[in-house]
């Protein structure tokens, strides 16, 4: 006997739309509709039987969407997001709703949930919420995760072949695609909000590749190089690559973070293209340049600090002493320099000659403060007090 499952929508089709709507195709270039999206998961609700993955993903959705300084005070966005956070995540692994006793980090690891997320929920529920930056990066992982774990399994009845094997073609077609809303660069008329919305979406959607095929993280390397997405066009020799880096990062760190074998491979290309492809006198060309700059980017800007430990430093140093030509030099040069930098010690107490011995008999009165205060902090409301009042907390005077 068939299984009748009721839903919340009519028809495939309108759960599709909404989807869109919370993750829009990369090619999208209309209007935002996240909170059309929120509004139909909210009139779902009122007919019941809406997934637990559909309402989590409009709740974080609408927290992001209240995330404006400008209308809200930051004490109300920080509680929208951890009410969203904590929600989507207690209606995952509460083990009260689940039938067999266990604890909710056994459920996050049969989920495959971030054990993270368990205890980011136990210290918005138990403690003080988060702090904003913690909570904005919990909410993207939380829609990523479930982009990956049920919207991206939600076919479209159209036919059309899922990415489930690691078809060379089709995964390239696939990154590309994902690509193509950054392959002309961003125009200046855009907002940065949407230039980072779009950064997002892209990130996301090549994390779902890589998710799905094995070599999508070694395809997306080449994809990258080939399709000249790292280079813009055009560029002369002596350009600034500093707009490129900023636009870039975001998008190749996220994919590093899922998957950091992506990041070893983008090294061994970058260097591979600038010290064997082309071994003639190359001093004057822009893309070659361009390649030394993003592997020196890579290895020695703190922006990549925490993501280089798997990048093959080694091998670079090889490759440049292998194929010695004025790029190649210039970049073992500079790797040397970094690495040869005293790296700091966490706890360490700074050198005798560097401290400032306060005398003893100076009092800390504001009247011995120093004159010397910032103008920009007395602009914004900052000075000494007259007098100190050192009455407690919570008393009232009788005046």
């Amino acid at each position: 006997m068939a299984k009748v499952i009721f839903t919340a929508w009519k028809t495939k089709s309108q759960l599709l739309e909404v989807r869109n709507e919370f993750y829009p195709p990369p090619t999208y270039a209309g209007p935002d509709l996240r909170s059309h999206g929120c509004a139909v998961v909210e009139a779902w609700k009122l007919r019941g039987n809406v997934p637990h993955h559909v309402e989590a993903t409009a709740l974080l959705t609408d927290a992001i969407l209240h995330d404006d300084a400008q209308r809200n005070s930051i004490f109300s966005i920080r509680a929208t997001y951890s009410a969203a956070f904590c929600r989507f995540v207690t209606g995952l692994v509460d083990t009260k709703i689940h039938g067999v006793r266990r604890t909710m980090f056994q459920r996050a690891t049969d989920l495959g949930l971030p054990a993270s997320f368990v205890e980011l929920r136990h210290e918005a529920t138990h403690r003080e919420p988060p702090s904003l930056v913690v909570l904005r990066k919990a909410a993207q992982r939380s829609l990523e995760w479930l982009w990956d774990n049920y919207w991206a399994g939600v076919g479209d009845d159209s036919g059309a072949p899922a990415l489930t094997h690691d078809d060379g073609a089709s995964v390239r077609a696939a990154l590309c695609d994902a690509l193509q809303p950054l392959s002309g660069g961003s125009a200046d008329s855009v907002p940065k909000k949407r230039k980072r919305d779009q950064a997002v979406s892209v990130a996301m959607r090549l994390v779902s590749v890589c998710n799905v095929s094995g070599t999508a993280a070694r395809l997306l390397s080449s994809v990258l190089l080939e399709r000249g997405f790292l280079v813009p066009s055009g560029r002369v020799l002596g350009d600034s690559m500093n707009d490129t880096f900023k636009e870039w990062n975001p998008v190749l760190q996220r994919v590093a973070e899922s998957h950091p074998a992506f990041l070893r491979h983008l090294t061994e290309d970058l260097v591979n293209d600038l010290a064997f492809k082309n071994t003639t006198d190359i001093s004057g060309d822009a893309p070659s340049e361009a390649l030394y700059l993003w592997v020196a980017h890579i290895l020695t800007s703190p922006a990549w600090e925490f993501h280089r430990q798997s990048c093959p430093q080694s091998y670079v140093l090889r490759a440049c002493d292998e194929s010695p030509h004025h790029w190649t030099k210039l970049l073992g040069d500079q790797l040397r320099k970094h690495a040869s930098k005293p790296k700091p010690v966490l706890g360490a107490r700074p050198a005798a000659k560097n401290r400032i011995t306060k005398p003893k008999h100076v009092r800390n009165d504001s009247q011995y403060a120093p004159s010397q205060l910032s103008e920009k902090l007395l602009e914004h409301g900052w000075g000494f007090l007259e007098k100190w009042d050192s009455r407690p907390l919570g008393v009232v005077s009788s005046n």
